[in-house]
Parts: C-alpha cells; structure tokens; sequence
C-alpha cells in the first residue's frame, strides 16, 4: 500500500497539496511556513518516487500518480476523523469536555458570551476555548466555525444563524449630525471601520449600490473597538444592531437614520462532515442555533 510508513500529519499534508495545487495554499491550511510545507512536498515526492504536483503553464497541476492518490487518500482522512469523533452518549450536565470555536472579536462579544452564560446553568463544567481565524479550522483541535456565510467553507456542513441589520451610530454628542442623515452627507463624513485587508461586506455594497463607498477617518484594530472610538469626535459607524444595543448599554452611543435600508449580514456555523454524528458537537451546535435564535426573536 502507497501510505504505508506515512504518519497522520504527512498524510493530511499530502491532501491538504493535492487539494490545492499550490504550496501558498496549503501551508495557510496546515498553519505552516510555505519553507516546512515544501520540505514535507519534497518528503512525499521521495516516498511515491513522483513528483505529484508539477507546473503546467502558469498552473500547477497532478501528475497521474497523484490523481490516483486522492480518493483512497480521501477515505483513509475521513474514517480516521470518524474514529477519533467516536464517544459514547453525551451527558451535558456531567461533561467536562473542551469545545473550541472559531469566529470573530463581535461573534465571540455578542454571541459565544452568551452562550457560555446559558451553558453554565445546564452545563456547568464543559469549557468553551476561542480560536482563530477561520484558515486554522483544519486543526484537529477546532469543533466549530462561526463566519459571514460569503466566507463559507465549501466542503463543511453548515446551519445558516439568523440574519442581523446593520445600524448607523455616532457619538451621543455629536452635534454635527441629527437624528437623521442624508445619503451626500452620509457618504461625505468621515466613517470609523473596522481594519480589513480586503474588501467589507458594507463597502462592497455601498459600491454596488451608490457608486461610492463610504470615507473612513479612523480605522479601528477590531470590530468590537468601533463604538469607543466615536467618543468625543464627529464620525459615524455602521455596525450590527447587537453590538449597537450592547455599546449603547455602557457608552454614550445614539443611533441615527438613513434614507437607505441598509443589507442584512447572515452568519453561518460550520463543522467537518465527518463529525456529523459525534453526540457532543450536535448537543452544541443545537445550543448554539438555539441562543442565536432566542436572541433573534427578543429583537422583533
């Protein structure tokens, strides 16, 4: 057999390069350098005595040996995650078990906090652990992923979160902008947003929509940070409505009106195929659509 003498993590290296056809890829899947991912390429190359991967044009593309390799290799990946998923029933009140979840700095403030607080009346020694981004949900050691559903992993199942509509909020003090703005004035006035190294969600919008997208004079390290950094200045936010009510409780933080309906932005919790029936990981992903749910429903 060709796997033979090949440990699991060279294993899940040789699909993570087959899958991609690029060394930048796979490393950020692995969570390696491009340099260690290319030393475990060269390792496979001298175990199948073939070169798997070769370029073709400006491409990259496998060789016939390597076609060959994918589906026993897809098999061999998939029954080991269901041997290492295998438990016995699932007792919520008595567990202890760990469950790691990827999301973001605004999932894990208006979410996941919530959740831990519901978890500690039915469930009061399991222990939630943050982690992320989303590119290291291929680590054994993350259950859950919680992302906007246009960065969706497409080989994950999924269950889409209730949907949130975005607010515009300025300073309780500004005395430059009203209870309402108009849209020249909204796309002319300086925006506090969030640091991304592409383009937003909002941004890509108001593109599509008007033309322009709006102008940022400060660009905060979090999504989370955007309502501290209005205070005492001129400028305005758009955020969801959750983290809007949950600034508003301890800042001094107003909303204003729009003449647009602003989009809604629907976020998606995902989790490895393989762990479909793992009794721990379904008990909290029903906890989890449960909370986002009822937190849904008490803002009708």
């Amino acid at each position: 057999m060709r796997f033979r003498h090949l440990d699991m993590n060279l294993l899940v290296a040789l699909d993570a390069i087959l899958t991609h056809q690029n060394i930048t890829r796979a490393s950020e899947r692995l969570c390696l350098s491009q340099s260690a991912t290319s030393g475990i390429l060269a390792r496979l190359r001298e175990h199948f005595e073939d070169d798997l991967v070769v370029r073709s044009g400006r491409r990259m593309a496998l060789t016939p040996l390597a076609e060959e390799l994918i589906n026993p290799l897809s098999a061999i990946l998939s029954e080991t995650e269901k041997l290492l998923a295998m438990r016995s029933a699932f007792d919520p009140a008595s567990s202890d078990r760990q469950f790691t979840i990827a999301c973001s700095d605004y999932v894990w403030a208006t979410l996941i906090v919530e959740i831990i607080s519901h978890l500690r009346l039915i469930a009061p020694s399991v222990n939630i652990y943050y982690q992320g981004p989303s590119s290291r949900f291929y680590k054994t050691d993350i259950d859950l992923l919680i992302v906007p559903d246009r960065f969706m992993l497409e080989d994950c199942h999924f269950i889409p979160l209730p949907p949130k509509a975005y607010v515009c909020i300025v300073w309780a003090n500004n005395d430059l902008i009203g209870k309402s703005i108009s849209l020249e004035d909204f796309l002319e006035v300086r925006h506090a947003q969030a640091y991304s190294e592409r383009t937003t969600f909002i941004e890509a919008w108001f593109l599509k929509q008007f033309g322009k997208a709006p102008r940022a004079g400060i660009t905060a390290p979090s999504f989370t940070l955007l309502p501290d950094a209005l205070i005492g200045t001129h400028f305005l936010a758009l955020v969801p409505q959750d983290l809007a009510e949950r600034a508003a409780a301890h800042l001094p933080i107003r909303t204003v009106e729009v003449p647009f309906e602003l989009p809604l932005m629907t976020d998606v919790l995902q989790w490895r195929r393989s762990h479909d029936r793992d009794p721990g990981l379904q008990w909290m992903r029903d906890e989890v659509v449960r909370v986002a749910a009822q937190k849904s429903k008490s803002k009708r």
